[in-house]
């Protein structure tokens, strides 16, 4: 089936267990299987799994509701909820750094209000004397100006040491705090490249937020909800790292090996091997494993 390809129904198939399944999809009387792997994690993220569950029996229908010509509801949009199951942070990640650096922001932006209040505090310090004598300011020689000022309980020489040594922690300090910010945007960059790479574009959000509205992946519509919002404001301001096709690709075989979760999609196995007449035999489960072999 291709990608575009309009489900009738997506069924996970229970080992007698039930504690792993296989995934199967079925469109104009044709089906196919396109992942294995355990049975929780998909409980975890879909309502309708669950209510399903407990309701006994060894399978577990996805359809969409009668009448809803459902255009959301393709092999595609079913693979990347997999693959979201799968590997989470592949959406997660790109708005987890962004918390990371609106807080080194707010530092930066804290260390420049206290350099600007040490500044105005050094320039109101009172004056005790004219260089010329104990006459005012305003009655000195202007072209000289020079005051003395009291600095409490140190010499004024130490004063300014000390205040030089401050204010060079203060600059070390804010390098470091941009650096990191740097780094931070480089690398919520490469995880914006990432996810497009996985198949997570912005175009194909729309369907994902259909599919989890339908089947209750709350934490799947939340993901898609923040990384669109991100990914708009990010391009609004022009703010996004540009990242070289070729590193963004070279990570795609990242989201479609094995993972913690046990899940593999069964089309990260077909590319690997062409179609032949033992294409099935190859295909099949190893459930010790939860590898597709």
């Amino acid at each position: 089936m291709k990608s575009s390809t309009r489900l009738d129904s997506a069924v996970f198939q229970l080992t007698p267990t039930r504690t792993r399944c296989d995934l199967v999809i079925s469109a104009n009387g044709k089906t196919e299987k396109i992942a294995s792997g355990l049975v929780n994690p998909f409980l975890a993220h879909l309502k309708t799994a669950q209510d399903q569950m407990a309701k006994g029996g060894y399978s577990i229908i996805l359809e969409p509701e009668p009448g809803n010509e459902a255009t959301w509801f393709t092999r595609g949009t079913v693979e990347r909820f997999v693959r979201f199951v799968s590997t989470p942070e592949v959406l997660e990640r790109v708005y987890t750094l962004e918390s990371e650096i609106l807080q080194i922001e707010e530092a930066i932006a804290i260390q420049s209000s206290n350099e600007i209040g040490l500044t105005m505090e050094n320039h109101k310090a009172k004056p005790v004397e004219c260089i010329e004598g104990s006459r005012p300011l305003l009655n000195c020689n202007e072209e000289k100006a020079i005051v003395l000022y009291k600095w409490p309980g140190a010499h004024p020489a130490e004063a300014n040491g000390s205040t030089t040594q401050e204010g060079n922690s203060k600059v070390q300090l804010m390098k470091v705090l941009e650096t990191r910010k740097t780094v931070l945007q480089k690398e919520q960059g490469m995880a914006f490249a990432r996810a497009v790479a996985a198949g997570f574009d912005v175009d194909n959000l729309a369907p994902l937020m259909s599919f989890a509205e339908s089947f209750g992946a709350a934490r799947l519509m939340d993901a898609c909800v923040r990384f669109l919002g991100l990914w708009k404001r990010k391009h609004e301001t022009g703010q996004w790292v540009e990242i070289e096709a070729g590193e963004a690709i070279s990570s795609r075989s990242d989201f479609s090996a094995m993972n913690a979760s046990g899940i593999v999609l069964s089309s990260a196995i077909n590319k690997q091997w062409p179609e032949t007449p033992d294409s099935n035999r190859k295909a099949g489960v190893d459930s010790s494993k939860g590898i597709i072999l």
